[in-house]
């Protein structure tokens, strides 16, 4: 072992190293669940627990066209799920999505945040890239701006009386912790659940790191740990854990761990 680690290190940067370190590449990503695919990457078997605790309301921010949000009706039957879309054509193929599910399913045209008023957004070809952030360097996608509204979901809940949130779900291209912030008092007096919220390579423009999200939601009473495909995998924070590669992470209120032990 030692002479193999010898010899790697002086030939450094040779053909075979570097088949070898994109091979590695590779692989970790796999292990990490880089996997964007709901029904594959825990996303889906995340729902199929929330549905043992009976959840009465889902809050899916970033709803897109839909597909998260038809999962949540057939998963989660007793659910209203309140989607947040806030780019109008996209929200107006939502609405189109949900057909039949539609007495089970909210659509707001607007985005969650941290304020309540209107504020730029980058519009991609591809609508599920659509940010309040530019991509730059992650995407070539030519873009146009359009104002959108924003609402703090704090505001939202009082606005039409919801007691609890079984799950509030996040993907919204960078802006979590800004929806988070918007749902502060809720998390404060532990009115949320469970969340998930996306973490990846936007949080290199965002400058919000997941040591931010730990720091954000432990002194709140949640847990916070990556979901995988069959698992949440808890652990106290570690810089290592910094590795950008997403897609999903998930804080449990401490009191509701339990769930995550229930039978599928």
């Amino acid at each position: 072992m030692k002479i193999l680690k010898r010899w790697f290190k002086r030939n450094s940067h040779n053909p075979v190293q570097k088949i070898l370190a994109g091979f590695g590449r590779s692989m970790n990503r796999w292990y990490e669940n880089r996997n964007h695919d709901i029904h594959s990457n825990g996303e889906v078997w995340l729902l199929k627990k929330i549905a043992n605790l009976n959840p009465k309301v889902i809050i899916d921010g970033g709803a897109n066209v839909g597909e998260y949000a038809l999962e949540a009706t057939k998963i989660c039957t007793s659910a209203s799920v309140h989607c947040f879309e806030p780019v109008p054509d996209t929200s107006d193929l939502l609405k189109k999505a949900i057909g039949n599910y539609s007495s089970n399913v909210i659509v707001i045209t607007k985005g969650l945040s941290d304020v309540n008023q209107q504020i730029p957004m980058n519009l991609f070809e591809y609508s599920v890239h659509s940010s309040l952030y530019s991509h730059n360097g992650i995407t070539s996608e030519t873009k146009t701006i359009i104002d959108i509204e924003v609402i703090k979901g704090d505001d939202y809940v009082h606005s039409i009386g919801i007691e609890k949130i079984d799950l509030l779900k996040l993907d919204i291209e960078g802006a979590e912790m800004k929806a988070l912030k918007g749902f502060e008092n809720c998390l404060r007096e532990k009115r949320i659940r469970v969340v998930q919220f996306e973490y990846g390579y936007l949080n290199i423009l965002t400058k919000n790191l997941l040591m931010d999200y730990y720091d954000f939601f432990e002194p709140l009473g949640y847990r916070v740990g990556k979901l995988y495909p069959k698992k949440i995998e808890f652990k106290p924070y570690s810089n290592k854990l910094e590795d950008f590669i997403g897609p999903n992470y998930v804080a449990v209120l401490e009191t509701e761990i339990e769930f995550i032990r229930s039978v599928s």
